[in-house]
């Protein structure tokens, strides 16, 4: 009975935070809403969530995807992207299409597919919902957090370059120009929008096959999908908006093998970089959370750190239509729009952007 008793508690505590969510996104009960999950997907959660919707009055359902193919499972289940699930599932994407409101609780995220971007373009909006109860009260959305990443993405917009430096041999630049800026706050309540709860902070992909300088990362930044901090330094060389060279230790070599192992060239281009905008995420979470329970929101969004991708871009305009899509987060680096510094080693400078 001890199993069953803790999870009918825990049921208690997410029906309200759920609500809580719905209401922020403005469901009403003339709308349809779907709850998408797979096998490997939190089932307490799925469960919560359709009981909220339904409690709202809205036409609410549930859909569960076929699990990934054996040979993608290993590395989507550690929360990489895939659009091989809906794409093997003939009527999955229709289904998606004809939802107002689609809640993406599945294990591995639709994110960066080109299954999400038909939905969006559909005019269903999605809410991505997946880290531990804990982390979705602590970084629960607010108006602040909203109007403060609105602020940082106007910022973003007028810039024409990014450029990261740190005084460990980090020196890099990226074209912004006229490339989309994509901002989290961490709810959905207009049709056609994507976003990720719980997440501050705006980014940018910028513009395919240019970029030039050196990345590297230190002890302690965080990779992602492994959700583990780098224990040795890594330096990546970019050439025209590619990782050319990744060199290091063991770590280095397990990064390079991760992007062979897909066998696509995309998964050495930069997908997109930004700052973190949330006062509330905590650096330190990755070493007390179980990496299967999470997405990892606390370190790609933390205040004043740097988070940039390698892989799929497709769900911000771009071409790069591949599996294979990693962050890493960085903590001590400085942050740059044209020539203005931005963030540093977990602060945000300018006034403005606070």
């Amino acid at each position: 009975m001890g199993v069953p008793t803790a999870t009918y508690f825990r049921t208690a505590q997410l029906v309200p935070l759920f609500q809580r969510m719905l209401e922020r996104c403005k469901l009403t009960k003339d709308e349809t809403i779907l709850v998408v999950s797979d096998p490997d997907s939190n089932q307490e959660y799925v469960a919560a969530m359709f009981a909220a919707a339904r409690s709202f009055g809205a036409d609410a359902m549930s859909l569960m995807l076929p699990p990934p193919p054996p040979e993608q499972a290993v590395f989507i289940r550690t929360g990489n992207i895939s659009s091989t699930i809906v794409a093997n599932s003939k009527k999955a994407l229709e289904f998606l299409k004809m939802a107002d409101f689609v809640i993406d609780m599945t294990s591995v995220g639709l994110l960066h597919t080109k299954e999400q971007v038909a939905v969006l373009e559909a005019g269903t909006r999605m809410l991505m919902v997946h880290d531990p109860v804990e982390a979705l009260e602590r970084m629960f959305p607010t108006d602040e957090d909203k109007e403060r990443i609105q602020r940082h993405g106007r910022r973003l917009r007028e810039a024409k370059r990014v450029r990261v430096q740190s005084d460990n041999g980090t020196e890099v630049w990226f074209d912004k120009a006229d490339r989309p800026v994509i901002e989290q706050w961490g709810w959905t309540d207009e049709p056609g929008r994507w976003d990720h709860w719980p997440g501050a902070f705006a980014y940018t992909a910028p513009t395919e096959g240019v970029g030039e300088g050196l990345i590297v990362l230190d002890p302690g930044d965080v990779w992602y999908p492994p959700k583990r901090y780098i224990a040795t330094p890594v330096t990546m060389t970019f050439e025209n908006g590619a990782a050319v060279k990744i060199e290091g230790g063991w770590d280095a070599r397990m990064i390079r093998e991760y992007i062979e192992g897909w066998q696509e060239p995309e998964g050495y281009m930069i997908s997109h970089i930004g700052f973190g905008g949330h006062r509330r995420g905590l650096w330190n979470a990755v070493l007390f959370q179980d990496p299967l329970d999470i997405i990892g929101q606390d370190g790609r969004t933390a205040w004043g750190t740097t988070l940039f991708a390698l892989g799929s871009n497709v769900t911000f305009g771009g071409t790069h239509a591949t599996g294979c899509h990693q962050d890493f987060a960085l903590k001590q680096q400085r942050f740059y729009l044209d020539d203005e510094l931005v963030a540093d080693s977990g602060r945000v400078i300018p006034d403005y952007l606070h």
